[in-house]
């Protein structure tokens, strides 16, 4: 299969749903092999590949075709890690940083995926954890002014419970308290969204201990299930 496939939202999907570990392993490996073919690759060599299209032919036309199409190689590397069975989110700092390097200079929408991504990345990185802070404030400070969907429910739970860990580690227990009541309020709000074992997989932590890990028995979650089960029974009644 070609590395270029690998970028694909259905190989990304099939990469979370379907992959065993060893072939997440290879996918990783494989797509990190294709970015350095590509980023230490001649011109002759890139048109091979099918990177640079037969317009390409200026050296700055040349430099955004191969910068674009590496932007998307680490994006999904990144995506690879994070869904990595077990996580390696950690191992996507280098790629996070590119991504957002290159979202700085193309300029457009802001994008937060990235920046919540690297944030989690780093969060448990001695030393990194001010800048992880600072990542995690600024991005969903965004997302509550200009909201973000495309970033998916997914995302901003995930997201968001390691920010509360991180808060709860650093002292900041009541920040921390605000960020764990705004996934209680998502999930009261949306209690069809997502399957239960799949909310908790999403904020739990095995490694460290807090409410978190205990979500599905927070009486307001409790309280929002059963009231679907009791509109589920009335329909069918």
């Amino acid at each position: 299969m070609s590395p270029k496939h690998f970028l694909t939202s259905n190989f990304r999907v099939a990469f979370e749903e379907y992959f065993k570990s060893e072939q997440q392993r290879h996918a990783v490996d494989t797509l990190k092999d294709h970015i350095a073919e590509v980023r230490d690759g001649s011109e002759e060599h890139r048109r091979e590949l099918g990177v640079l299209k037969p317009q390409d032919e200026s050296p700055a036309q040349i430099e955004q075709r191969v910068a674009a199409y590496l932007d998307k190689c680490y994006w999904q590397l990144s995506q690879f890690y994070r869904y990595s069975v077990p996580c390696r989110i950690s191992e996507a700092e280098p790629c996070l940083r590119e991504v957002i390097r290159y979202a700085q200079t193309k300029g457009g929408k802001r994008d937060v995926a990235p920046e919540l991504y690297l944030a989690v990345a780093i969060h448990r990185t001695s030393g990194k954890e001010a800048e992880a802070l600072a990542l995690f404030s600024a991005a969903f400070d965004d997302v509550d002014a200009n909201g973000a969907p495309a970033l998916g429910p997914r995302s901003e739970l995930w997201a968001r419970a390691h920010w509360a860990r991180l808060l709860r580690r650093v002292g900041r227990v009541q920040d921390a308290e605000t960020q764990e009541q705004s996934i209680v309020n998502w999930i009261v709000g949306h209690p069809m969204v997502l399957p239960p074992p799949k909310l908790l997989a999403l904020v739990n932590d095995e490694e460290h201990s807090g409410p978190l890990n205990n979500i599905l028995e927070h009486p307001a979650v409790l309280a929002a299930f059963e009231r679907e089960r009791e509109k589920r029974i009335a329909r069918n009644a």
